[in-house]
């Protein structure tokens, strides 16, 4: 009787507690799980829309740097489309740069090669959720359309806008012609875009400088070669020193004893043995013979 009557439970009291903290650890580690996803979450976001804006900055700032130079102007193209709206830019712009990859596929071995200028054209269209996406047109230069025909294809989605402006080293336009303003000094490129869930939107800019240097024309370097060339050429070339140079001499002695004297004196000098100072020396002889 004595041990069952030792026995206790719980008191209503000690349940109440334990029940409140047991309450209390759930609720904290919900906070704490819903947390850490929401924060997963938040990063992916950003993540994705850092991305979305990266690659179509560098798309466009990749074919902008590969851009052709020539002499003639008329060979060169940038040109920066001003969307002139009130809300988000969307920009578009128009390059002649150069790549080693074709747009088309040839059907035929015996099919012509497209070559290595091509016309690249940027632009945004619209997409699914109220966002917008970035088209790229490639053609092969050149042809009487600089504007339109090519492979137009998506190359991101989920932007919501583009900023396109060139530099002319003192200010910046919102729109530009090569045609009629020359090659820009530089290129900036601002993008903006939008994770799927619509939380994030990530801008990344970018700015690509266009060398200017003047080319010399073809011709005008074929003509400088030429000169060079032709000025080693007509350098006058020093005759060799030999018995050569007493022939010259005493025949010239057939005038003059004097001259026939001298002209075996050089042959002799020249000849530098006795053999050619007895040859000059009678060539002397001779010339002073027909002198009298």
């Amino acid at each position: 009787m004595t041990r069952h009557a030792n026995r206790r439970g719980f008191t209503a009291a000690e349940l109440v507690v334990g029940i409140v903290i047991i309450a209390m650890i759930a609720v904290s580690t919900t906070t704490v799980m819903s947390r850490l996803v929401a924060s997963r979450e938040a990063v992916a976001s950003n993540r994705q829309a850092f991305a979305r804006a990266s690659d179509a900055a560098g798309r466009i700032a990749l074919d902008i740097s590969n851009a052709v130079r020539d002499a003639e102007q008329q060979q060169c193209k940038v040109q920066v489309i001003d969307s002139g709206t009130s809300g988000p830019p969307r920009d578009g712009v128009l390059v002649l740069m150069r790549s080693l990859r074709g747009v088309r596929v040839a059907a035929t071995r015996g099919s012509a090669s497209e070559g290595d200028e091509f016309e690249a054209q940027f632009r945004l269209q619209q997409g699914d959720g109220g966002m917008m996406d970035l088209w790229r047109r490639v053609d092969p230069a050149l042809d009487e359309t600089l504007d339109g025909g090519g492979v137009a294809s998506p190359v991101v989605a989920g932007l919501t806008s583009l900023s396109v402006e060139a530099f002319d080293g003192n200010k910046w336009f919102a729109a530009w012609d090569s045609d009629n303003d020359g090659l820009p000094h530089a290129v900036r490129i601002v993008v903006t875009a939008r994770s799927d869930n619509a939380r994030t939107e990530a801008t990344v800019r970018r700015v690509v400088a266009i060398d200017r240097v003047p080319l010399a024309p073809e011709d005008e370097e074929d003509s400088a070669n030429g000169d060079s060339n032709s000025g080693d050429s007509s350098q006058p070339q020093t005759p060799s020193d030999g018995a050569s140079g007493g022939t010259p001499s005493g025949g010239s002695g057939g005038g003059s004893g004097t001259g026939g004297t001298s002209g075996g004196t050089t042959g002799g000098g020249t000849a530098g043995g006795s053999g050619g100072g007895t040859t000059g020396g009678s060539g002397g002889t001779r010339g002073g013979g027909g002198g009298g």
